[in-house]
């Protein structure tokens, strides 16, 4: 089953994402993670080598302002590891300060989705994107 990786240290967020994505019926197994610390090792980029059987997230949902390892340094290690060098990120913040944006695409970002509160169906924008990335999305056959 395709998965997806939510990371947000605001467990309100993630609840609202999850309630999202399980309203948009989408076929898919999704995780979390609170922290970048917890983003980093449930990918196995905290030293340790990647065990052969892991599972990598068909996209990660990164949240940009989280303490002590923000959604930049998550993203730099991404990047930086062969194991996850190819997964697509997706930026998620309250900020559209044109800096972040810039920052996050110098990094290797493949989107940047600004938080936005529908009343109608909160979440929706996240639910949105995770259909995108996992059904209408094409990527290469692996190996």
């Amino acid at each position: 089953m395709r998965s997806i990786l939510l990371v947000d240290d605001s467990g309100e967020d993630l609840d609202i994402a999850l309630r999202a994505l399980r309203r948009a019926n989408l076929s898919l197994e999704v995780r979390t993670a609170r922290d970048g610390d917890e983003a980093l090792a449930a990918l196995h980029l905290r030293g340790d080598p990647p065990d052969r059987n892991l599972r990598l997230p068909r996209v990660i949902f990164l949240d940009v302002r989280m303490p002590r390892i923000d959604g930049f340094d998550v993203l730099r290690a991404l990047r930086s590891a062969p194991h996850t060098r190819s997964i697509p990120v997706v930026m998620v913040s309250t900020s559209a300060w044109p800096e972040d944006v810039r920052r996050a695409y110098e990094l290797g970002a493949n989107s940047y989705l600004v938080k936005r509160f529908d009343r109608e169906d909160p979440g929706a924008f996240i639910a949105e994107a995770a259909r995108y990335w996992v059904e209408l999305n094409s990527v290469p056959k692996a190996g």
